[in-house]
């Protein structure tokens, strides 16, 4: 290899452990986003951590996840192998590949007049407010129900989705805390403790409904794809996690959005066709276009299997690889004037690989991204299409605890 050819190493901050503590803990976003204005697309944020937001490093990185980079802590922060090999892996794996086949087209469509339905009834419930305070939370409870009822057909759901709601509350603290205690120290945490005792009692509600009456759903698939009982609940869990927040939060956004470009939502509610199953072209690129913006998934971990390169950079051996979908959607090129939100854009806009990935990419992509789409289609058009929107307020700064929230966010609404 000629001196041409070697990766190039990330540019190091030089700044220590405590010292990117103390200024990620400020504005964890926009520390990640002025590192990559100050420093370039690689930059070792301190020793053993690596920040990689160019487009063609980032679509490395992610492809070859479970092979040189790997996904080494599970919901809780455990460690685990994440090799492929590796039978906890592969068993995951399986899981993964059983549920996208679940959400084939057939049963997304037949869940589309069940989930519009609901949405009106949600309508109805805000037609006599003037304002919503907190309209995540609100959707949350819709998300979990719809998820519910897409895996479980006619079976009653009971209390899966609150069990799930519960779970998710539990882990926040863990999964947000910028500290890593060793095993051995957190499992007496009273806090990793609750969560383990809220995956259990979740659990346990996810057998009791699988060995309920009822047919039809995605369980019905695992089953056939071979997944035992055990290995279907580990899907639900961790596909119910996926499904609670990320639709509510990414809804959430579109709604800000064009709350503040009333222009923009005349047309989407114009385009709305009540009964018709296709969506309207404005209303795609206005979700793309927010899910640029704010992607609910705005970080993504990988460890380097080794010392390792990625579109041309180095990658020390066992070094914390983060890819922030918020900083890259906001500094390809591919995205001209990237802080406007301009859903025009994508009427011809083809992103590149790595440039665009609200739902991740490799083989540890959003298994759900069939089943999201529908929701925030389906979601999104009935409630452009009944309120105008307004932002009364809403924090200068996101949350970004575990998924990119509004912070303290109410939304005005007025029927049309």
């Amino acid at each position: 290899m000629t001196e041409q050819t070697m990766p190039r190493p990330p540019v190091p901050t030089g700044a220590t452990q405590a010292g990117l503590m103390e200024q990620y803990e400020k504005d964890r976003l926009g520390h990640l986003l002025a590192s990559v204005e100050r420093h370039g697309p690689v930059v070792e944020l301190t020793e053993g951590t690596v920040l990689v937001n160019d487009p063609a490093a980032v679509h490395d990185v992610l492809r070859r996840t479970n092979t040189d980079f790997l996904v080494t802590g599970n919901i809780r922060r455990d460690e685990v192998s994440g090799v492929r090999g590796d039978p906890a892996t592969e068993a995951w794996m399986r899981g993964r590949r059983a549920a996208r086949k679940g959400m084939s087209p057939p049963a997304l469509e037949a869940h589309r007049a069940w989930l519009a339905e609901e949405t009106e009834r949600l309508c109805d419930r805000w037609k006599a407010r003037s304002s919503v305070t907190d309209p995540v939370a609100e959707l949350e409870q819709l998300s979990a129900r719809s998820f519910a009822r897409f895996c479980f057909g006619t079976r009653d759901a009971g209390s899966a989705a609150l069990r799930t709601g519960d779970l998710l509350n539990a882990l926040t603290p863990l999964i947000s805390s910028p500290f890593h205690f060793p095993p051995a120290v957190r499992r007496f945490l009273p806090r990793y403790r609750r969560s383990v005792s809220a995956q259990k009692n979740l659990e346990a509600e996810l057998r009791r409904v699988l060995d309920g009456p009822g047919e039809g759903g995605l369980v019905d698939s695992l089953a056939a794809a071979g997944l035992d009982a055990e290995a279907t609940v580990r899907v639900l869990v961790s596909n119910g996690l996926a499904s609670y927040r990320v639709p509510a939060a990414a809804v959430t956004w579109a709604l800000v959005a064009l709350a503040r470009e009333p222009e923009v939502a005349e047309e989407c509610a114009a385009a709305v066709d009540p009964g018709g199953a296709a969506t309207p072209d404005i209303l795609r690129w206005t979700i793309a276009e927010s899910l640029r913006l704010w992607p609910p998934n705005w970080l993504i971990l990988r460890t380097a299997n080794g010392e390792q390169s990625c579109g041309g950079w180095s990658v020390p051996a066992g070094a914390a690889v983060m890819i922030s979908p918020y900083v890259v959607h906001r500094t390809a090129p591919v995205f001209t004037d990237p802080l406007a939100f301009r859903p025009h854009r994508w009427a011809s806009l083809q992103p590149a690989a790595g440039e665009y990935l609200p739902y991740g990419i490799g083989s540890r992509w959003c298994v759900g991204k069939a089943l999201a789409d529908l929701e925030l289609a389906t979601v999104l058009s009935t409630l452009v299409a009944r309120f105008r929107f307004t932002v009364d307020h809403m924090d200068p700064l996101p949350d970004v605890r575990t998924t990119l929230l509004p912070a303290r966010l109410t939304l005005g609404l007025r029927a049309r």
